[in-house]
């Protein structure tokens, strides 16, 4: 992991202090802080206000898991696909235009007309009517011409596509028998930011436009309150994408689901290996958390763990009482946490514990990692702060 104190990289910690006073820096890139739009240091200084950050300073000589992306070879070709300006562009005949999309885009054509919009049967002429109804709609123009100008951008899909192309490449390095997906470009008329499959992972730009964007604000906030709003940046994209093709891809292996033990593991497992295969992203964007998330939970993740390491807290199997540590929300509302805390808290244990199996078992791989069931060892290589 790239903030963390654990991270195995060669690393110079800083002793930094939060609320942003000055930065300085060779590469500078977009990120989110405190619900705000600010620019964050890859490699640098940054000058904070109360609680304690870490900026590290990479070395990937030593590190096991380094990969130089420009030697794996996919077997393949990596491709993104603009699906949402294909269809822009649909034969005027419904017949004609149906089986082109049948055609060039099988499966997804299927799920994007009968489950993320709805429209009606894959396979049914009159779904390509009411695809044209859908893209005629004025507020649907509108949300066209601004992905254009933010997460549809030449350059947001450049940079996009090629640390797509760079993660997965890093995946399948890892593990070459698992299969790498098309990237497919939407707009998912706010249903879906992330659509996973095993063959394919479709975006929908339209929940990427920026939370500050005039058509962000204007959703309606009793379906999209704030904090789910905040997370609608650009900058999430590319970890959001990997992460959601992850969950999905592995759900057949080392999960079972019954307990809130086992849901850390796995999203700890997913989360491990995403920040792998994207080791030049901050781990807060891998949380999307801001930096001050992150390092409220670097701060108290002994407490944290006072809290989830009793038998009946983390075995619990009522799903219902345990998701309060998995959810989304303004905060993690678990046991004494207080309302200060980032949400997700469970989640990001699991990442902490798998971090720490991984380095107290060298010799195990990515494969055995995620077919162990056990939660046994996991627990007890960890070592919690």
């Amino acid at each position: 992991m790239n903030d963390s104190p654990k991270c195995s990289h060669l690393c110079i910690s800083l002793e930094v202090k939060l609320n942003v006073v000055s930065m300085s820096t060779s590469e500078i890139r977009s990120t989110l802080l405190q619900g705000r739009l600010w620019t964050m240091l890859k490699i640098g200084f940054i000058a904070l206000g109360a609680g304690l950050i870490y900026v590290f300073i990479f070395s990937p000589i030593d590190d096991k898991w380094y990969v130089d992306t420009s030697t794996v070879d996919l077997g393949r070709e990596f491709r993104v696909r603009s699906f949402y300006k294909d269809i822009q562009t649909l034969p005027d005949n419904d017949t004609v235009a149906i089986n082109k999309l049948i055609r060039v885009y099988d499966d997804f054509w299927g799920e994007y007309s009968e489950v993320i919009l709805r429209l009606g049967p894959f396979n049914d002429p009159s779904t390509v009517l009411k695809l044209r109804g859908f893209l005629n709609d004025p507020f649907v123009l509108e949300t066209l011409a601004a992905i254009d100008t933010t997460s549809g951008s030449i350059d947001r899909i450049s940079e996009v596509s090629l640390e797509l192309e760079n993660g997965f490449k890093c995946f399948h390095h890892f593990m070459p028998n698992e299969p790498v997906p098309d990237v497919i470009l939407m707009n998912s008329g706010f249903q879906w930011a992330v659509y996973p499959s095993v063959d394919y992972v479709a975006i929908g730009l339209d929940l990427f436009l920026g939370h500050e964007h005039y058509i962000t604000e204007r959703l309606a906030p009793d379906v999209f309150p704030q904090y789910q709003k905040l997370r609608m940046h650009p900058d999430l994209i590319t970890a959001n994408t990997l992460k959601g093709w992850m969950q999905v891809n592995f759900l057949d292996r080392g999960y079972n689901g019954q307990m809130l033990i086992e849901d850390i593991l796995y999203h700890g497992k997913v989360l491990w290996l995403a920040d792998k295969c994207l080791p030049d992203l901050h781990d807060h964007l891998l949380m999307e958390w801001t930096p001050h998330d992150l390092a409220w939970a670097l701060a108290n993740e002994e407490n944290i763990w006072l809290e989830l390491q009793p038998q009946e807290v983390l075995f619990e199997t009522n799903r219902t009482i345990y998701n309060r540590w998995l959810n989304e929300g303004p905060f993690t509302r678990a046991g004494a946490i207080p309302q200060t805390s980032p949400d997700r808290l469970g989640v990001w244990m699991g990442w902490q514990i798998v971090e720490d199996y991984m380095e107290s078992n060298s010799d195990i791989s990515i494969e055995e990692m995620f077919d162990e069931q056990d939660p046994t060892p996991f627990l007890k290589a960890y070592r919690p702060g």
